[in-house]
């Protein structure tokens, strides 16, 4: 349900304009006329996000014109404005190029604010395209420059950009906290655009998580709040939420007006790709309505915008959507056609990935290479200053012959030296293109299958799950007996989403820290404190573990023990207290499970499967599992990882 808005991205920026007129006199004397115009056009060109991105072009034109003979941080700020527009119109691959250029010019820079703009531009960038590992870093880094010059609104709007990041990761407690954190930041900017992505994503949250009505209400509040500010991008968003919780709460008139709304705003600001998404919308609107005419119509529409603009996953989403529509027509030559042509698009898209990834390393070697040339550069202008010295005396000649000796031959090392270091660099430069090239193939297929699971087994399951809600509330069912299988059927399918999220977590990292094996403990030990609210539950991780890296096998199968462990505590022990401690013992980790519950005698008990899966797991990643359990005395399960 979360719309690629075109005003989220951009409202990371605050306005520096503000920040310079708040400096001293002295300050504003020091900046020239021409400083002074490029100042009060960035602060204009800010002022126009999420309401014309044509008069952006126009502003971010000329801050780049005025910037040719100015200093790296004026020309920085012409790159920020730059991003700001191709932000506006979701043109990423620009507004990364533009964002990092910045970067690159503030190395010397004390204007800490523009910083964050171009650390919160990139990590945007790498949200929009899935590399989130280096989002959330550029995102971080742009937060702890903001808590520093203690700017409130910077850092709101870091807290809810993170929020969105989480969200888009599936890892909703997180993304709720960031959030949070987000509106009580900006509790008195509630018309800032940094509030209103908070609140937006909070909608988009509590719409996944089934809270239909509490999304609704959020979205109303956002819709108002658009209304003051006059910004119909913002509003748009809004509007596609709203339209989104209709759709899936099974009130399709409702969701297609709203989404008609979305197209009609999309329109008017003529953002090819914002309107693509609005045919797809409709097109997945009229699966649910059983308009096949319109499911057809729309999804062309959509795929018809994308292309003008080369938005690949636009086409991508409408390919999917006609794939999944022909095969439950049984239409299987259609769905056969329009599956090549997704994956055509698909490869494409990847392929663009692995472009920009090797034009970072030709950046890097482009630069050894211009050093190189200055450095020849250098030294024939030695030898010219050293041919004019010998004419002035025989002696001098004789000299300065010997010292040319002297200094070709150290040239001639030097020279051979930086051939052989380059042939190093080279050589290490392929090796470690081959290295991404097979790491992206590997990661590609662990994202097709996490991608399969959730867009269709997950869907499925969602499916279900509302299938089954309104079976036992759109009918009048006086059966308990029914009824309650109904409501088993329910809890067993929200039970497998969950699973399934935990697996989708695994399949998409290559390696895990215990900072995120311990985050998705905590997790699932606040869901079992509410589902059991009479069990107390300590839960402690050694600090010294927190940087500790391990792979996914490993961490899957320990976060699926203690899972285990904790459910046969709640489930069997009739326990009223559980503990889960986890330490580090030279250089060995140590995990224990212990319960005060009913426990029992290991020599004649029938040790269950889940007993064995949990030995068989930590088996499997070498390490040791042992329980120790009396009858009355409660139950201890260590485990030794290495």
């Amino acid at each position: 349900m979360i719309r690629n808005s075109i005003a989220f991205v951009l409202v990371v920026l605050l306005s520096v304009s503000c920040q310079e007129k708040n400096k001293s006199k002295k300050e504003s004397i020091e900046h020239t006329k021409n400083q002074k115009q490029i100042i009060e056009w960035f602060r204009i060109a800010k002022s126009l996000r999420n309401k014309n991105h044509f008069l952006i072009k126009n502003y971010a034109d000329s801050i780049q014109s005025l910037t040719n003979n100015e200093t790296d941080e004026f020309k920085a700020i012409g790159h920020i404005a730059q991003g700001i527009y191709y932000n506006s119109i979701n043109n990423d691959s620009l507004s990364f190029k533009n964002y990092n250029t910045s970067l690159n010019l503030l190395k010397t820079s004390k204007t800490d604010s523009l910083f964050v703009s171009a650390y919160s531009g990139l990590g945007n960038y790498y949200k929009h395209t899935g590399d989130y590992e280096k989002s959330l870093k550029n995102l971080l880094t742009a937060l702890k420059i903001a808590e520093k010059i203690k700017d409130s609104v910077m850092i709101g709007g870091m807290y809810a950009n993170l929020g969105q990041l989480y969200l888009q990761k599936d890892e909703l407690d997180q993304a709720k906290h960031q959030l949070l954190s987000a509106t009580q930041y900006l509790k008195n900017h509630r018309t800032s655009p940094h509030y209103l992505i908070a609140i937006h994503t909070m909608a988009n949250l509590q719409g996944m998580s089934g809270n239909i009505n509490e999304a609704l209400k959020i979205d109303e509040e956002g819709l108002k709040l658009c209304e003051q500010i006059k910004s119909d991008n913002l509003k748009a968003t809004f509007l596609d939420n709203k339209a989104n919780c209709f759709m899936f709460s099974n009130r399709l008139d409702s969701a297609r007006y709203y989404f008609n709304e979305c197209l009609r705003l999309d329109l008017i600001s003529k953002n090819e790709k914002q309107i693509s998404d609005s045919y797809a919308n409709l097109a997945q609107l009229s699966i649910f309505s059983n308009r096949p005419s319109d499911v057809i119509s729309f999804a062309e529409k959509s795929i018809s915008t994308a292309e003008k603009v080369n938005y690949n996953p636009g086409i991508l989403k409408a390919y999917k959507l006609l794939i999944d529509f022909y095969r439950e027509k049984s239409d299987f030559k259609n769905a056969y056609e329009y599956t090549e042509k997704y994956n055509k698009v698909y490869k494409n898209l990847i392929n663009e990935r692995k472009e920009i990834a090797a034009a970072e390393f030709k950046t890097v070697y482009e630069t050894e290479k211009k050093e190189k040339e200055l450095l020849i550069s250098k030294n024939k202008i030695a030898e010219k200053e050293l041919q004019i010295k010998k004419k002035n005396t025989q002696f001098q000649i004789l000299s300065l012959v010997s010292l040319a000796l002297i200094v070709i031959g150290y040239l001639i090392y030097r020279q051979q030296k930086l051939k052989n270091q380059q042939q190093e660099q080279e050589f290490q430069l392929k090796s470690a293109i081959k290295e991404i090239e097979t790491q992206n193939q590997l990661h590609e297929q662990r994202l097709s299958i996490s991608r399969d699971l959730h867009d269709n087994i997950g869907a499925q399951l969602t499916f279900v799950i509302s299938s089954v809600d309104n079976l036992k509330y759109g009918n009048q069912i006086s059966d308990n007996k029914i009824v309650n299988q109904l409501t088993k059927i329910s809890d067993f399918t929200k039970s497998t989403i969950i699973e399934l999220r935990d697996t989708i977590w695994a399949m998409n990292k290559n390696e895990f820290s215990f900072d995120d094996l311990r985050s998705r403990i905590f997790n699932f030990i606040e869901k079992a404190k509410s589902a059991k609210e009479e069990v107390l539950f300590r839960f402690h991780v050694d600090h010294q573990l927190n940087d500790k890296k391990f792979t996914s096998l490993v961490g899957i199968n320990v976060y699926r023990t203690i899972q285990e462990a904790i459910n046969n505590a709640m489930k069997y022990a009739e326990a009223t207290a559980i503990t889960v401690e986890v330490q580090k013992i030279n250089n060995q980790i140590k995990i224990t499970i212990q319960d005060d519950g009913k426990g029992f005698d290991l020599d004649s008990a029938d040790l269950g499967n889940g007993i064995q899966n949990m030995k068989k797991r930590i088996a499997d990643v070498g390490g040791t599992f042992d329980l120790q359990s009396e009858l009355g005395n409660g139950t201890l399960i260590t485990i030794i990882i290495t």
